[in-house]
């Protein structure tokens, strides 16, 4: 029986458990992670990386290396039989990056390391004991791994938490006997990634539409190019397939030259039924799977990471009450429904293959082009630009039913959504040298009403994870923030807590008592 020299226990050393640790060990949280893998991943397996999660990566302290080792994408190309049909492009501020997950798995480990952590390889883990499934956690709790280790040895390792970040055949989601719904595409895809004969565009997405199926082409650093295919009848992926289908319905004058990886798979559609039971946690594929259209699969469980760290780390610490962790399921589930719900529209639209709705999803791509409406909304969702966490409370919201309505336009900063980034990074509340556990309060106060602040000083007090900043609002952010003078909270992930206008002090008085435990003042 072993314990005591960690808070938390990450199962799963691939991207989304690597991003748990380093999250968590920049935030004063001791962390063991273990992985019953003998070496990391090999295989580029997910490539895209978006700019909400270029953003986390960055306060991480390794965003200028991602952006060294990777490649951009500026357009999504669509062709209908050859035929070009849309294009839709990106600004560099909503473009994804090109980089394989071997990678991204080094990058993060490297930081890993640089905070003193590493991952145990070739640790098993054979079941979870001790698990409240009522979902209380009382202080003092523990939950029991019992751990196989490569030379066969049997441990029994106690820890405050455990989160799961084992994969889709997750044994953390088996302990637990969490469901796993959804459904599984009937058709199988092949995917080649190699070096070429012939040019194609270093910058862009290609989707190469027919009847028989579509042809994804996908830009890699170091002349790389993935070629992504609904499989003919179902068969195993070739060499010589794969460039059957690119002679027959891909881009002219192109031939594969040099392999460096394929494989055959089917889509999955699949979201745990529940991300947390007590003092367990799932994420990344162990709690959904998806379609890797739009390539959103590794950044969804990113994400994940990002948002449980610092809600353990707070609870860990007792700057936070345990109930903060409860929002953990309920925002990465809804954000997950919403992702599984358009990769799969975008997967049935590109394996479209009936005369009707061929003509259906030619038709709405090109409106989709012309319109520019894939600027003002499209990209932007791609680009995790939108992600926003339903309210659950009145007090998060002001008492003005016209700001109310205004927070519900597209990309308009309101409680759920992330604070604009140029913002916060301009703020302090956001970037590598921002502290990573702290709450910011931006105040707007009221023109001559200087007893507004001295309100404030006493709602605030007895806050030390707490940051306070006065300043105008309207100058210093711009990005559509409100004008009224009264206030903004954010949460250590960038995401607005609250907002509210001069009036409105009893809401966030409320919200900081959910929010932040009392301490030293």
């Amino acid at each position: 029986m072993t314990g005591g020299d960690a808070d938390v226990l990450i199962v799963g050393g691939g991207p989304t458990g690597l991003l748990a640790a380093c999250e968590l060990l920049r935030r004063g949280v001791r962390v063991r992670v273990v992985d019953r893998a003998a070496r990391p991943t090999a295989v580029p397996k997910a490539l895209s990386v978006w700019p909400r999660v270029r953003d986390i990566l960055t306060d991480l302290g390794i965003g200028d290396e991602v952006r060294r080792v990777s490649v951009p994408v500026r357009a999504f190309r669509y062709f209908s039989d050859r035929r070009p049909v849309a294009s839709l492009t990106f600004t560099d501020d909503l473009a994804a990056r090109q980089l394989p997950q071997y990678e991204t798995e080094r990058l993060l480990t490297e930081r890993l390391h640089e905070l003193g952590g590493k991952v145990e390889r070739e640790v098993r883990l054979l079941c979870l004991d001790d698990v409240d499934f009522s979902g209380r956690v009382e202080p003092g709790g523990t939950v029991t791994a019992v751990l196989e280790r490569a030379d066969g040895a049997v441990e029994r390792f106690a820890v405050p938490f455990v989160v799961g970040a084992d994969g889709a055949g997750s044994a953390v989601r088996g302990q637990l006997g969490t469901g796993f719904e959804g459904t599984t595409y009937e058709m199988a895809f092949g995917l080649v990634d190699t070096r070429i004969e012939g040019r194609l565009p270093a910058d862009e997405i290609a989707y190469y539409q027919s009847r028989a199926g579509t042809l994804v082409v996908v830009p890699q650093p170091d002349g790389v190019f993935r070629f992504l295919s609904l499989l003919p009848g179902g068969g195993e992926m070739s060499r010589a397939a794969m460039q059957e289908i690119i002679d027959t319905r891909g881009p002219r004058g192109v031939r594969i030259t040099e392999p460096v990886w394929e494989t055959t798979f089917r889509v999955h559609a699949r979201r745990a039924t529940e991300f947390r039971r007590g003092r367990v946690f799932l994420a990344g594929d162990a709690a959904h799977v998806h379609s890797p259209a739009g390539g959103q699969g590794m950044n969804n469980g990113l994400q994940d990471a990002h948002n449980l760290a610092w809600k353990l780390a707070a609870v860990l610490h007792g700057h936070s009450p345990a109930a903060l962790l409860d929002s953990y399921g309920t925002e990465r589930a809804e954000a997950t429904r919403r992702i599984v719900r358009d990769t799969d529209l975008h997967t049935r639209a590109l394996t479209a293959r009936t005369p009707a709705r061929v003509t259906m999803r030619d038709t709405a791509f090109a409106l989709l082009d012309r319109s520019g409406a894939a600027d003002r909304l499209y990209a932007p969702v791609m680009a995790g630009r939108r992600l926003a966490y339903a309210v659950e409370r009145d007090s998060q919201l002001p008492a003005s039913r016209r700001c109310r309505a205004r927070g519900r336009l597209p990309g308009v900063p309101a409680p759920g959504a992330v604070f604009p980034r140029r913002a916060a990074l301009r703020l302090g509340a956001a970037g590598p040298a921002a502290d990573p556990a702290a709450w910011t309060l931006l105040l707007r106060p009221p023109e001559g009403d200087g007893g507004w602040l001295t309100e404030v000083g006493h709602v605030v007090e007895r806050r030390p994870r707490l940051r306070v900043l006065w300043r105008g609002l309207v100058g210093e952010t711009g990005g559509g923030v409100c004008g009224s003078a009264g206030y903004y909270l954010l949460r250590p992930d960038g995401h607005i807590a609250a907002h509210g206008h001069a009036g409105d002090l009893d809401r966030l008085e409320r919200e900081l008592g959910l929010a932040l435990l009392p301490g030293p003042g």
